[in-house]
């Protein structure tokens, strides 16, 4: 495991980032005093980076972004030319911020954060640990964010895709619906699964087999423990498709118009 060693009168101006105790990722801790700069992607041809991800997942960039110390907070890069990555506060429930691909030099707020890589077996994790004095760093929204055109440049086309979805399948139009009542502030926002069916015209059972598929194949999650119900299925494809924009508001073009799902009662 190799760490930076660094004098102790700096310990609060130090960025560590280190295996997120949530992946099967491997990874050496990496404590980066101001300047210093991790890279992380998926490596190889000649393109090294600092921390491995995904090996052998073709959806992840061989040079897929960084993290760069500044002393009172940190900030990242996404160099990914097709796909959103997320970081989310950990210590606050539901609060993250999307990077959107070809971003450089984005902010992060958070004291503790994890930041997650879509790849086509998953996602791949890790964990930031700033000094406190980052949570006073100002919305990060369009701070340092730039569109440079920067992409996998190392020779060999990315041609994997995260979360590869078709949007003429009926899983995807089951997904759009059931995202639906939150891009358009209906409420409440979690739709059942009968909505879903009514919605689209198709029966419930059909709807329940594509979230199964969806969760299990499009989105490789499993529940922990158990008996958590339809709601927590339908809730974990909401939040994973609307964090790395799977879904978005041009999507609900695949669906009817008026749409009278998931309103509040009458």
């Amino acid at each position: 495991m190799s760490v930076h060693l660094f004098p102790v009168d700096d310990v609060d101006q130090v960025v560590t980032v280190q295996q997120d105790y949530e992946s099967d990722t491997p990874m050496d801790t990496h404590h980066l005093s101001p300047g210093q700069t991790r890279t992380f992607g998926r490596g190889g041809r000649d393109r090294d980076v600092d921390m491995l991800l995904g090996a052998g997942d073709r959806a992840v960039h061989r040079y897929a972004g960084d993290i760069t110390s500044h002393g009172d907070h940190w900030r990242i890069s996404n160099l990914s030319s097709n796909k959103a990555y997320i970081v989310e506060n950990t210590e606050r429930l539901a609060g993250y911020v999307q990077v959107q691909p070809n971003t450089h030099g984005m902010v992060v707020p958070f004291e503790t954060s994890r930041v997650r890589i879509p790849g086509a077996t998953g996602e791949h994790s890790f964990l930031v640990m700033a000094p406190a004095a980052c949570s006073a760093v100002l919305s990060p929204h369009g701070a340092g964010a730039s569109r440079d055109g920067w992409a996998d440049t190392t020779g060999e086309r990315t041609e994997a895709n995260s979360f590869r979805m078709d949007r003429w399948h009926t899983y995807y139009r089951v997904l759009v619906a059931l995202c639906e009542p939150r891009l358009r502030g209906l409420t409440p926002p979690v739709p059942t699964q009968n909505q879903v069916a009514q919605r689209l015209g198709i029966g419930t059972a059909a709807v329940n087999a594509q979230v199964d598929y969806l969760l299990k194949d499009k989105f490789r999650v499993e529940p922990e423990g158990g008996g958590q119900g339809q709601g927590w299925r339908s809730q974990v494809l909401i939040d994973k498709a609307l964090h790395f924009g799977v879904v978005t508001e041009r999507d609900l073009s695949l669906l009817a118009e008026a749409p009278e799902v998931s309103r509040a009662a009458e």
